[in-house]
């Protein structure tokens, strides 16, 4: 996948392969659901969520320098501020971010994934 500035998040969901696309949108449609007032937009080619800071991306394997070599990522921006128990891999500047690969769309805990969504929308208010 190439890095195209005119790509929207939309084109990302529309343009990816069958095996990261259900996940994908899964994920996507329990980030609406759960956390309606965040923005959508693309950085580094992949969807992220925005409140007053970065809340959390969805991040597919096909989208080349997140460094996944396969399934889709759930990640969030504060990570080290959510009680997750080891869930989420820590990574980035200061070991801040985390992340959760899936899959599969079978392997998503969708009531554990909306509880750390809004934990992370909480911290987002404060």
């Amino acid at each position: 996948m190439k890095l195209d500035k005119n790509r929207t998040p939309d084109d990302v969901y529309a343009g990816l392969p069958e095996e990261e696309s259900v996940t994908a949108l899964i994920l996507r449609d329990l980030i609406r659901e759960t956390l309606p007032h965040l923005r959508e937009k693309l950085s580094w080619g992949a969807p992220f969520y925005h409140g007053r800071r970065s809340v959390c991306y969805v991040w597919p394997a096909s989208v080349p320098w997140g460094k996944l070599e396969s399934g889709v990522a759930l990640g969030f921006s504060r990570a080290d501020r959510l009680d997750h128990g080891g869930y989420l891999g820590t990574q980035g500047a200061g070991k801040k971010m985390g992340r959760h690969v899936f899959h599969a769309p079978e392997e998503i805990d969708v009531e554990y994934v909306v509880g750390l969504l809004r934990a992370a929308g909480a911290n987002d208010q404060e």
